[in-house]
C-alpha cells in the first residue's frame, strides 16, 4: 500500500521590520485621518439650520421632487446644470423628508467624505515622511480641509458643491492611481467618475483640459499610459461635440443673457483667494489672511525643492525614479517627479481659473462656487508651505511651524463660528413665516423678485414628501413684481408701472410685498414709488437680505 505523503505548505517569508514599521505608521497615519474626518463632520453639523435657506437651496429640493420627466429633460436641455444632483437629491428626499435639515445634511456627509478623500489624493502627491509631526504634508492637508470656513459653507449648504469636491477628488485620486498602475478598469473608473462629474455640475467639464495638462506634466512616465488615457478622453469629448454644438449659439448669442456680470481677472483672482482664506464673512481686514497667503506662496514658489521624501523613509527604488511596487501599501506613491507633482499641484489651482475666465469673454458664467473644486490644491499647497517653512528654519523649525498651523487653525475657526452664529444667506425663512402669520386670506401678496414665491410655497408647507403640492392655497392671493429693467426712460417706465400695478391690486385694499434681490427685477425702485405714492406703509419689517411691508392703498 502506498504511503501517503503529508500536505505540504507554502513557505511564507517573514515580513521585514522595516516594513513592519512603515505598516504600523500608516494604520497610525490613517486612523489620524479618520479623526480628523469625523472632526470635520461634526464641525459642519454643528447648528446646520441656524441660516435660513436662500433660493437656490429651495430651488433644488423643487427640482427634485416636481415630475420625474422634467427633471430627466434638463440633461437634453440647452443652459440646464446638475440634473445628476437632482435625481440623487429626489432619491435622498424620498428617504428622510424634504425638510432643508435633510436637504443639508447630503453635504455634511459629502464635505466629511471629501477630507478623507483629498488625504489620500495627497498621500500621491506629497511627501509623509512617515511622521506624525507637521511635516507630514497629507495629513496636514486634510486638517486644513476639515477646518477650511469656505469648505464649511458649502459643507452646509443644500446644493451640489460639496459632492462636486468628493467626485472631483475621487476623478483626481483615479487618474493618478490610473497613471501609475495601469489597466482598462482604473481607466475606466477614471472616465466614469468624471463624466459623473460633468453631470453633477457642468464646470467640472474644466477637469478635461486640466488632466490633459497633468498628462504632459508627467511625460515621459506617462508615455506607458497613452493608449488608456487617450481612450478615456476620447470617451470624455466625443459624445459631448454634438451637444456643444448645440448649445454653441447660446454661448454667442448677443440677445442670450446668462444672468451673471462679467468679472475682469483680477477681480476674480481676488475674489478666489479670499473666500479660500477666509470663508464668508463680508468684510475682513487682509492682514487677517497675510499668513495663510505667506504659506500659499512658500508652498507655491518653493515647494518643488521640498517634495522628496527624506531619504530614510523612501525605498531606493522610489528614489531612482521607478514605479513603487503596488504590493506594499506602505510605502509613499510619490511615482512622480518632485518638479512634475508641483506642477500638478499649481495647474490644479490656476487653470481652471483661466478657462473659467476665457469662456467668461464669450459669456459672462463665473461664480467662485463654480471651480471650489481648486481648493484641494489650494490647501496641499498651503501644507507644503509649512514644510518648506520647517525645513528652512533651524532649531526653531517645530515652533515657528507650530504658531503658523495654530494660527490658520484658529483663525478659521473663529470665522466658521462666526458663519453660524450671524445670518449671511438672505432670510426668507423669517421673512415668509412674519407674512404667513400675518396675512389674511382676502390680501394680496406681491413677490420681488417674483421667482421668491417658491420659497413663499415651500416654507408655509409641512415639508411633507410634496411641500409644494396644493401650495396655490397658501400663496393665493398673489401677484409678481414688476419687471422695469427694459431700458426705458424713467418717466416712460414709471407710466407702465402705474397701468401694471392698477391691474394686479384692482379689487384689493391690503397688499403685502417681500422685497429679495429685487435690484435684479426692479433696479430703479419703480414699483416701490407706486406704492409709497398710493398706499398707506402700516408695517415694515427688514430681515436679512430681505424687507417686508404691509399697505394700504388709498
Amino acid at each position: 500500500m502506498e504511503a501517503i505523503s503529508p500536505p505540504t505548505f507554502a513557505k511564507t517569508e517573514p515580513i521585514p521590520a522595516q516594513a513592519q514599521v512603515r505598516h504600523r505608521a500608516l494604520a497610525l497615519q490613517a486612523l489620524l485621518a479618520g479623526l480628523i474626518t469625523l472632526a470635520g463632520f461634526a464641525w459642519r453639523l454643528y447648528r446646520l439650520t441656524y441660516q435660513s435657506p436662500w433660493r437656490d437651496e429651495v430651488d433644488a429640493i423643487f427640482m427634485a421632487v416636481r415630475p420625474l420627466g422634467e427633471t430627466l429633460s434638463m440633461f437634453v436641455s440647452p443652459a440646464q446644470n446638475g440634473p445628476l444632483y437632482f435625481l440623487l437629491l429626489r432619491l435622498w428626499l424620498r428617504l428622510t423628508g424634504t425638510h432643508y435639515f435633510a436637504l443639508r445634511y447630503l453635504s455634511v456627509l459629502a464635505g466629511a467624505v471629501s477630507i478623507l478623500l483629498l488625504w489620500q489624493v495627497a498621500r500621491r502627491l506629497l511627501p509623509g515622511d512617515g511622521r506624525l509631526d507637521l511635516r507630514n504634508a497629507p495629513l496636514l492637508a486634510a486638517l486644513f480641509l476639515a477646518l477650511n470656513p469656505y469648505q464649511v459653507w458649502y459643507g452646509q449648504e443644500g446644493k451640489m458643491y460639496a459632492l462636486v469636491m468628493v467626485l472631483t477628488l475621487l476623478a483626481a485620486w483615479s487618474w493618478l492611481e490610473a497613471m501609475r498602475l495601469g489597466g482598462g478598469g482604473r481607466w475606466f473608473r477614471y472616465f466614469a467618475l468624471t463624466s459623473i462629474s460633468i453631470y453633477t455640475h457642468l464646470m467640472t467639464a474644466l477637469m478635461i483640459p486640466l488632466h490633459l495638462t497633468w498628462f504632459l506634466l508627467a511625460w515621459p512616465q506617462s508615455k506607458r499610459r497613452w493608449r488608456g488615457y487617450l481612450a478615456a478622453l476620447a470617451g470624455l469629448t466625443l459624445p459631448y461635440l454634438p451637444l456643444v454644438w448645440w448649445q454653441w449659439s447660446y454661448l454667442t448669442s448677443p440677445s442670450y443673457n446668462s444672468g451673471f456680470r462679467f468679472v475682469p481677472w483680477d477681480e476674480m483672482v481676488r475674489s478666489l483667494l479670499l473666500s479660500h482664506s477666509r470663508g464668508l464673512l463680508p468684510t475682513l481686514n487682509l492682514y487677517w489672511v497675510a499668513p495663510i497667503f505667506f504659506l500659499l506662496l512658500a508652498g507655491g514658489l518653493m515647494g518643488m525643492f521640498h517634495l522628496a521624501e527624506s531619504g530614510a523613509s523612501r525605498p531606493a527604488q522610489e528614489r531612482s525614479g521607478k514605479e513603487t511596487p503596488p504590493g506594499d501599501p506602505a510605502l509613499p506613491r510619490l511615482f512622480l517627479a518632485p518638479w512634475q507633482r508641483w506642477g500638478i499641484l499649481v495647474s490644479w489651482l490656476v487653470l481652471p481659473v483661466a478657462l473659467i475666465h476665457g469662456v467668461s469673454l464669450l459669456k459672462p458664467v463665473y461664480v467662485d462656487r463654480y471651480v471650489i473644486w481648486i481648493a484641494p490644491a489650494f490647501l496641499m499647497l498651503l501644507a507644503l508651505g509649512v514644510r518648506v517653512v520647517w525645513q528652512n528654519t533651524g532649531k526653531l523649525a517645530p515652533w515657528i511651524s507650530a504658531l503658523l498651523v495654530g494660527y490658520v487653525a484658529v483663525f478659521w475657526l473663529v470665522n466658521g463660528w462666526q458663519q453660524v452664529h450671524r445670518p449671511l444667506k438672505t432670510q426668507l425663512r423669517e421673512a415668509v413665516t412674519y407674512v404667513a402669520q400675518r396675512r389674511e386670506p382676502q390680501q394680496l401678496l406681491i413677490m420681488q423678485i417674483p421667482h421668491n414665491h417658491y420659497a413663499y410655497r415651500y416654507f408655509t408647507s409641512d415639508f411633507g414628501p410634496q411641500p409644494f403640492q396644493d401650495s396655490e392655497v397658501r400663496l393665493q392671493p398673489f401677484a409678481e413684481g414688476i419687471w422695469t429693467q427694459n431700458g426705458l426712460p424713467d418717466d416712460q417706465a414709471m407710466q407702465e408701472v402705474d397701468e401694471a400695478m392698477r391691474q394686479r391690486t384692482a379689487g384689493f385694499q391690503d397688499v403685502w410685498v417681500i422685497l429679495s434681490e429685487a435690484e435684479m427685477w426692479d433696479g430703479r425702485r419703480l414699483m416701490d414709488r407706486w406704492l409709497d405714492s398710493h398706499g398707506e406703509l402700516l408695517d415694515r419689517q427688514i430681515f436679512y437680505g430681505v424687507e417686508v411691508r404691509h399697505y394700504v392703498l388709498r
